[in-house]
């Protein structure tokens, strides 16, 4: 008589997965780095690195891995509209052209600074004489006191330091700020990159001392790319049989007969 068959035992692969097993495999769907994942699903910072190292070669949890990554996965017509709207993009959609204000630099005579500086002194110094007589405590009046003194005292002898150096050369200048003036510039408009949904289309945004600076995914590349989809292009040739070498005995070796 033959034996029964064995009850089927339950496999390691009909198992459910648990919370934590579920969000790691998500999470490395995303990330593709075990202890990152681990740590976004709950484990330790301490275990992140061995609990991802057990888990990723669980056939069950791979298995939830790579569902959940064809289902984060573009789909080929999806790929072709994000090329498509690469190739269309022109950086004046997410631009915008404004006026701004900025300093500038002028040349002016030193006799005319050495003025403006006196005036600012004698100011300085009635302005401290007016204050002076609010202070109803003596000790505080006289800390102030001493101060502005102190103050006037450096303001005096940058002065003097200015009247040398006009009587050395009474035609000396000084570049000092000058008026505002106005220029274009063009700056990212977060509004129309917000309003077009555009923020696919850039793949850099850099500040710089000059302004900030905004780079577009390539468009002529996803131009030439949408164009082999279609068929546009001849296929391209392989020789297959010699891995592009020579055949053999195909090599002619002709005299040169006096030819440059």
């Amino acid at each position: 008589m033959g034996q029964a068959d064995a009850p089927e035992q339950p496999t390691a692969t009909t198992k459910p997965l648990n919370h934590q097993q579920r969000a790691f495999a998500a999470a490395y769907a995303r990330l593709w780095k075990g202890a990152p994942a681990a740590r976004e699903a709950g484990y330790s910072v301490k275990t992140a690195k061995q609990q991802a190292t057990a888990m990723l070669n669980d056939q069950r949890i791979m298995a939830a891995v790579l569902a959940e990554a064809a289902r984060l996965g573009m789909t080929t017509e999806e790929a072709t509209v994000r090329m498509s709207e690469w190739g269309r993009v022109s950086i004046d959609d997410v631009m915008t052209l404004e006026t701004e204000e900025y300093p500038t630099r002028i040349q002016k005579p030193l006799r005319e600074i050495v003025a403006e500086n006196y005036e600012k002194i004698q100011f300085e110094q009635e302005l401290a004489i007016r204050t002076e007589i609010l202070f109803t405590d003596k000790k505080d009046q006289k800390r102030y006191r001493n101060k502005q003194q102190e103050a006037h005292l450096l303001r005096l002898i940058a002065h003097e330091r200015l009247l040398l150096e006009l009587e050395k050369d009474p035609e000396a200048t000084r570049e000092v700020p000058g008026p505002l003036a106005t220029r274009e510039v063009v700056n990212l408009d977060l509004v129309k990159v917000h309003k077009l949904k555009a923020g696919h289309m850039i793949k850099k945004v850099t500040p710089t001392r000059y302004g900030t600076a905004v780079e577009l995914h390539d468009a002529k590349d996803a131009v030439s790319q949408m164009l082999k989809i279609h068929g546009a292009y001849a296929p391209e040739k392989h020789d297959i049989t010699t891995n592009g070498n020579d055949l053999p005995g195909s090599n002619i070796m002709m005299p040169d007969n006096g030819r440059d």
